[in-house]
């Protein structure tokens, strides 16, 4: 070996130790290790710890470890790094078939990224994880946007006051969760008429922590009020002497617990229609594109990172609204000749 060490390579045929002894000499002239004994799920730790845990936020973390300990170490954890096979991973794959279209998704972009390492550390000489593998599985469905008249429908029918605040907040400004319960009086600007997002929430069951760590960087930024959220919000504020626009009664941020118990009041409103924050946010998109707004102002609002993903949500409803428009005319082509 390189180090001057001896690496003994055994077997049955003459024919198959010069095999051996000649894939054994590439790999030590592509700086490959040959005599590491790592494992996978020792690299795999590694792996999180030094190009992960620094630079995510812990929701992120916590889907990563999620796929590792459930989906990726039970197969391949005790397994020699340098040993495992495209085989391997592709029988990794089939056990996954009934999975989502997302978690075979984010298996692949892990087993891609540990391999990946592990050659930029001459562990291995190449990754056995195969381009030509793709994810399969069903697709999340979109998410569909309240209909104007839906979204007037909530906001006539929900009473409960931190209620009709979070969605009037979510359906005016297109904010995330996190983001709205977040929000400290401070950050409102009655006088400019814009909401300052700044501050996010981390919600936990008994634990709510609000910082300035947003979802990207892109968050950051200044969302007009409209009228009605201005004359509400500023009704709201005189009511309280909490910092926290969303508050328990000892002041303190909204708690996960206290979170589901509001979104009880908007849930029930529309029985018929699955409803969440996201699908809020999705209508408040869509409202702007309908409004007219170029794509740049719209991922400026919704504190999209990159504009691919506003791209893809305007293709959305493109579509949508191509497809209503096309039925419409067949509609009323078949009145005309009625």
């Amino acid at each position: 070996m390189p180090d001057g060490t001896r690496k003994f390579i055994r077997a049955k045929t003459q024919e198959e130790l010069n095999e051996k002894i000649l894939q054994a000499q590439i790999l030590v002239k592509a700086g490959v290790d040959i005599c590491s004994e790592e494992t996978f799920g020792h690299f795999a730790q590694m792996w999180f710890d030094i190009y992960k845990r620094p630079y995510l936020r812990e929701k992120s973390l916590d889907t990563i470890k999620y796929v590792l300990n459930h989906q990726i170490l039970p197969v391949l954890g005790n397994c020699r790094l340098r040993d495992i096979s495209p085989m391997q991973i592709q029988a990794l794959m089939a056990g996954l078939s009934r999975k989502s279209n997302s978690l075979q998704s984010k298996v692949l972009i892990h087993l891609r990224s540990i391999f990946t390492v592990a050659i930029e550390n001459g562990l291995i000489a190449k990754s056995p994880v195969s381009s030509m593998l793709k994810p399969k599985g069903k697709r999340t469905e979109e998410k569909i946007a309240l209909t104007p008249k839906e979204s007037a429908l909530l906001l006539s029918r929900v009473k409960n006051i931190r209620a009709r605040t979070f969605l009037l907040i979510a359906l005016h400004t297109g904010m995330r969760r996190g983001e709205i319960i977040g929000l400290l009086w401070e950050d409102i600007d009655f006088e400019e008429k814009v909401i300052h997002v700044v501050h996010n929430a981390i919600i936990k069951e008994k634990v709510t922590t609000i910082s300035d760590d947003l979802k990207t960087k892109a968050g950051r930024r200044d969302i007009p009020l409209s009228d009605e959220l201005e004359r509400w919000l500023y009704e709201q504020k005189s009511n309280t002497c909490s910092k926290y626009v969303f508050t328990m009664k000892d002041h303190k941020p909204m708690t996960q617990s206290s979170y589901k118990s509001m979104w009880r009041h908007i849930e029930r409103e529309l029985p018929d229609n699955h409803i969440s924050a996201h699908i809020l946010r999705h209508t408040y998109i869509t409202r702007m594109f309908e409004a007219g707004l170029d794509i740049k102002e719209i991922q400026y609002l919704a504190g999209h990172s990159t504009v691919d993903m506003t791209l893809r949500l305007y293709t959305h409803y493109d579509q949508q609204s191509r497809k209503n428009k096309t039925a419409e005319k067949v509609r009323d082509a078949l009145r005309a000749s009625a």
